[in-house]
Formats: structure tokens, C-alpha cells, sequence
């Protein structure tokens, strides 16, 4: 009897997702985490090129509190609650029959934004804080209704639901940042000032606003944030610019899976053509995107749209902006209703007539 030799055949083995399978602890993210953009921590820009595919969801109750639960489940992951804080949460909640689920924590939250909002100085738990001039009190009402229905252990409707105010207020006196994630991939940071000082040692919270102005928890997945990181080097490795520049271009357009060698050439050829330099023609193509056409079409129907005007005046025209606000900006159909609506009003402002030469030197010079 012969007897066949075995061999074993090679599998092939993908590598274990291990996020997928055991859920990584909660980060305590703050602006020294991570980097994208090059400036040595987490800010602004870096936050712009964060998408929602890179964070756990937590769904919250949606009973009008929201937004109040999901900062309390951060305040408590994170333990940013002071001592005396928690000893005054079990305090009320010994005097609730049954366990009176979070209300304690939500009307406290409430109460600390209806103050501030108040412009009424803090003092009390462990918080201390002295109210700005500027603190916003038009949510009062919805405000006073929310806390009413909080502290009766009930829900509230949207007569209660938070508002900018309220992001403001529990920003500033908590001393944390809050981020949060609107339906149209943009982000919302608070406190407002955030936007032009950088987060400093403020830890982070996220959130999503899903829409009808409900919030949902987020929480960083670092493998992702480390893979957006990677990607962000590699756009700058390949289009040879500042990683600054890199974290604007992923933070515009790798939102899905772009190839990186279409963005480099549309925006090369923007270069080149315009002769401007490389902020400039990023901003070129994130008006423009998406594009019905290539890019070259695009422009050269721009062009013909704008023939009564020097090739000169017409390149002019469609670079001037502001790269640092990333304001300004025009393709050519709206530079158009923008130019006809301003003859309009100066017309009718100085009662005479202005030549279209008058009114390219008028937008020109930025008046």
C-alpha cells in the first residue's frame, strides 16, 4: 500500500482589527495627543481634518437633556468632577426615592450656564469663576424651563433643549473644550476663542450633533486618528508642501477615497495657471469641489462666463481671498452676482452710475 505525502496548504491571515474586537480606554485627549498639522499640538486645523469615521458613537437619551448627558459622561470618564461636587450629587440623590438617574448631575450642569449666562460670579463645589461681560443671555428662557423639568426628574421639550449659550458657558467655567461634529462634517469648537488661541492644556470632549438637535457622545479611536496622521504625511511626502498645508488638503478633500495624485494635479494646475502660490490653489479647488467637470474644463468655462475681462483682471479676481480665514473666495458665477449686487447698492447708495473697472478696484481693495 503507497501512501501519499501530505502538504499543508498556506492560508492567508488579515491582520487582526484588535479595535474592533477590544474597545480601547478612554483617552483623555488634549492638545499634546496628537499632531497633524506640525505645529506640536492638536488644534483647530488638525481638528478640521478629523472625520466621524474616527470616533466611537455613544448614543444618549434623548430626552431633551442630551447634550447636559453626554458632557456629563465626559466629566465622568474624564474625572474632571471636583470632590466636592460628587459629595453634593450624593447628597440630593439620598434625599430622591429610587435612584433619580443622572437629574442631580443635569440640573447642576444646567444651573452652572444659567449663571454664567446670568453674568452671577461662581463660587460653590470647587468652582470658581468670574463671568464675562460677553456672556451670552438670550437662552434664558429655554434655559430657566430646562432646569425647571431637570430638577422635577422629568424630561423637557424643545422649550429646554441647550443652546450656544449653554456650549459657551459650560466650556468656559468647566475649563475644558467642546467639540462638536454637525450633520455637515464641520465642526463647532467652544469657548469661541479657541478658534484663534489653539486648545492649550483644556482637555477635549467631542460630540455629534445628529440632527433635530441631538447629541450623541464621541470618543477618539487613536488607531484612526494615528492613521489620518500617516496619511497626512504622505500627501506631504508626495506633493513635496508643508504639513500644514497636507492637513488642509486631507481635512478638504479625503473625506472618501481621493488619490492623492488627481488632488496634486488639479491643484498643480491651479498653480500654474493662476501663478499663485500653493495656499492659494488649495482654495481654488476646495471652492470648486465636486467638479462637474476636470479641472481644466471647469476654469475655461469660468473664463468665458468672465470674457468681458482681461485675462489679467480675470486671475485677479478669482485669487482674492483671505487664506488665513480661507475667506473670500469666489468661483466665477457667484463673483458675478456678487459684482452685479454690489453696482446695484452703490448705485442706488451714491445715486450714479459706476463703470465695471470702478467696481473691480472697489472689490479689489476690499471695500
Amino acid at each position: 500500500m503507497s501512501v501519499k505525502s501530505l502538504r499543508a496548504k498556506p492560508l492567508t491571515v488579515s491582520p487582526l482589527r484588535l479595535y474592533k474586537v477590544f474597545r480601547a480606554p478612554m483617552v483623555m485627549f488634549q492638545s499634546s495627543t496628537i499632531d497633524f498639522d506640525g505645529d506640536d499640538e492638536f488644534g483647530p486645523n488638525d481638528l478640521r481634518a478629523c472625520l466621524k469615521s474616527h470616533f466611537y458613537e455613544f448614543s444618549s437619551l434623548g430626552d431633551g437633556h442630551c447634550f447636559f448627558r453626554v458632557l456629563h459622561r465626559f466629566l465622568t470618564k474624564a474625572k474632571l468632577y471636583t470632590g466636592d461636587e460628587i459629595q453634593h450629587f450624593k447628597r440630593v440623590r439620598a434625599r430622591l426615592i429610587g435612584s433619580g438617574d443622572i437629574f442631580p448631575e443635569i440640573a447642576y450642569l444646567r444651573r452652572l450656564s444659567q449663571k454664567y449666562c446670568s453674568k452671577i460670579p461662581i463660587q460653590k463645589y470647587g468652582r470658581k469663576q468670574d463671568v464675562s461681560k460677553d456672556a451670552m443671555n438670550y437662552a434664558a428662557d429655554s434655559q430657566a424651563h430646562g432646569l425647571l423639568m431637570a430638577k422635577q426628574l422629568s424630561g423637557t421639550g424643545a422649550d429646554g433643549y441647550a443652546d450656544s449659550p449653554d456650549y459657551e458657558a459650560c466650556a468656559t467655567v468647566l475649563k475644558i473644550v467642546i467639540c462638536i461634529l454637525q450633520t455637515n462634517g464641520k465642526w463647532q469648537v467652544f469657548p469661541d476663542d479657541c478658534l484663534e488661541n489653539g486648545f492649550g492644556d483644556r482637555p477635549l470632549m467631542f460630540a455629534y450633533n445628529q440632527g433635530s438637535v441631538h447629541f450623541n457622545a464621541l470618543e477618539p479611536i487613536m488607531e484612526k486618528f494615528k492613521a489620518r496622521k500617516d496619511t497626512i504625511e504622505t500627501i506631504q511626502s508626495q506633493m513635496n508642501i508643508t504639513k500644514s498645508q497636507a492637513c488642509r488638503i486631507c481635512a478638504y478633500f479625503f473625506h472618501k477615497r481621493n488619490r492623492i495624485e488627481r488632488i496634486r494635479n488639479d491643484i498643480f494646475y491651479l498653480k500654474t495657471y493662476f501663478n499663485c502660490n500653493m495656499d492659494i490653489a488649495i482654495e481654488l479647488l476646495h471652492i470648486r469641489v465636486p467638479l462637474q467637470n476636470n479641472i481644466q474644463t471647469t476654469i475655461a468655462l469660468e473664463r468665458k462666463l468672465m470674457i468681458a475681462f482681461s485675462s489679467e483682471t480675470f486671475k485677479k479676481l478669482l485669487t482674492y481671498g483671505n487664506v488665513e480665514t480661507r475667506a473670500g473666495f469666489k468661483t466665477a458665477p457667484k463673483l458675478l452676482r456678487y459684482l452685479q449686487e454690489k453696482t446695484t447698492y452703490l448705485t442706488q447708495r451714491d445715486g450714479r452710475d459706476f463703470t465695471i473697472d470702478q467696481i473691480v478696484n472697489i472689490y479689489l481693495n476690499g471695500d
